[in-house]
């Protein structure tokens, strides 16, 4: 007969379970808390980026020179290249050396507009070449909705006559910077901080979720 002691058997309902490892999960918890923030974080400045990118465009189009139809303008350009033109609703309040009896010119439409014309020159008559810029895209900017039709070049300091004819009264031109290019700069950079944001979001959930 052995000398080995019996051991009892085991009670079935006695059950033994591993220690949890608080570390481990107070770390996950934290990885996915902090991945949360990140999303949260490129949303925000997602979303500063788009804003401001619309707010400089609408303070370019707020900032426009503006003629209305039957009008003939003396303008003022304050910068050297290219000057967008835009057909915006009118009548707009002209300066006192604005001629607004008729501007007398006489041009086929190249906008597709009905019975709607202009033409710059320098004050001695000599015509400027407008230049006409497809596709023809549109803005909404709250303040001001205008379609991008033509451009011209100029050169800072100098002044051009600006003269435009129409069908209708309630027709004017406005003459500034590019607003799609304003603003484009601005959507690229959003767009760019979202894709970056979404990738570090993604991998510090799945780094955090095999701690």
């Amino acid at each position: 007969m052995s000398d080995v002691p019996a051991f009892p058997a085991p009670d079935p309902s006695t059950r033994w379970e591993a220690p949890v490892d608080s570390t481990s999960h107070r770390n996950r918890r934290r990885g996915r808390w902090f991945a949360l923030g990140l999303l949260f974080v490129t949303v925000v400045a997602v979303g500063a980026l788009f804003s401001e990118g619309t707010r400089r465009a609408s303070d370019a189009a707020a900032d426009m020179v503006r003629v209305s139809a039957g009008c003939r303008v003396p303008v003022a350009l304050r910068s050297t290249g290219d000057f967008w033109v835009y057909v915006e609703e009118g009548p707009v309040p002209m300066p006192d050396n604005a001629d607004c009896t008729n501007a007398g010119l006489m041009m086929e439409n190249p906008h597709d507009m009905p019975m709607l014309g202009f033409a710059v020159a320098t004050p001695d008559g000599v015509e400027r070449q407008v230049v006409e810029v497809e596709p023809n895209r549109r803005y909404d900017l709250g303040r001001n909705e205008g379609l991008l039709t033509s451009r011209f070049a100029g050169r800072s300091g100098e002044t051009v006559i600006v003269g435009v004819v129409a069908d209708s009264p309630d027709v004017a031109i406005a003459i500034g910077e590019n607003v799609f290019s304003v603003r484009t700069p601005w959507r690229i950079a959003a767009g760019v901080v979202l894709a970056l944001g979404l990738l570090l979001s993604a991998m510090t959930f799945r780094v955090a979720a095999k701690r």
